[in-house]
C-alpha cells in the first residue's frame, strides 16, 4: 500500500490541476492532501475496535460517495463560492487514494480493497501491481531499506505528474 508520500502527491496534483487561475488557495490545497489520505483513517478505527479493518469500508466507492456528498453539504453550509466544484475536486482526491491502493502489493489477507461496499463485501485488487507493500511491526522494519525503496518507487511514479501539474499551474499564472 502506498504511503502518505504518494497519497499527498496525488492530492497536490489534483488540487493544482483543478486550481483556478487566481492565486492558489493554500487551505484548499491542504484539505486536498487530507482528502487524498483520509481513507487510511481506518488505521485508527482498527486500533479502536481491536482488529484490522484496513482496506474495508473507508476504501470503497460507497464511502467515497458519502464523503463527496458530505463535502458538498459542508461547502454549501460554509458559503463556499462553488460547493459542487469543491466536492468534485475533494472527491477526486479521495478516489486517487483508492486507485493507488488498488495498484499496490497487499501481503495481509483479505487482499485488496472492499471497493464496492456496501453493495458487496468482496475484496478487489489489480492484477497490475505498481507499488510495494510497507513493512510494519518494529521500528527496524518501519525504517528499513524495504520501506525506503517503496517510498522511492512512489516518488518515481507519482512525483513526475505532481511536478508537471506544478509546472502547468505556474505557467498558467504567468499568462493570466
Amino acid at each position: 500500500m502506498p504511503t502518505l508520500v504518494a497519497h499527498s502527491l496525488a492530492g497536490t496534483t489534483i488540487a493544482l490541476l483543478a486550481s483556478p487561475k487566481h492565486p492558489l488557495d493554500v487551505k484548499f490545497l491542504a484539505v486536498s492532501v487530507v482528502a487524498a489520505s483520509l481513507p487510511d483513517i481506518d488505521f485508527g478505527i482498527s486500533f479502536l475496535v481491536g482488529r484490522n479493518v484496513h482496506h474495508y469500508f473507508t476504501h470503497s466507492l460507497g464511502f467515497l460517495l458519502l464523503f463527496t456528498g458530505g463535502v458538498y453539504l459542508a461547502a454549501r453550509a460554509g458559503s463556499r463560492d462553488r460547493p459542487a466544484r469543491d466536492a468534485l475536486v475533494l472527491g477526486t482526491c479521495y478516489l486517487s487514494h483508492l486507485f493507488l491502493d488498488l495498484l499496490s502489493k497487499d501481503t495481509a489477507a483479505p487482499y485488496g480493497l472492499e471497493l464496492f461496499w456496501p453493495v458487496s463485501d468482496r475484496f478487489i485488487i489489480s492484477p497490475i501491481l505498481v507499488f510495494d507493500d510497507i513493512w510494519r511491526g518494529t521500528l527496524a522494519k518501519l525504517f528499513g531499506a524495504h520501506n525506503w525503496l517503496a517510498v522511492a518507487r512512489e516518488l518515481l511514479v507519482v512525483g513526475p505528474p505532481a511536478l508537471v501539474a506544478l509546472w502547468w499551474w505556474k505557467r498558467r499564472q504567468e499568462y493570466s
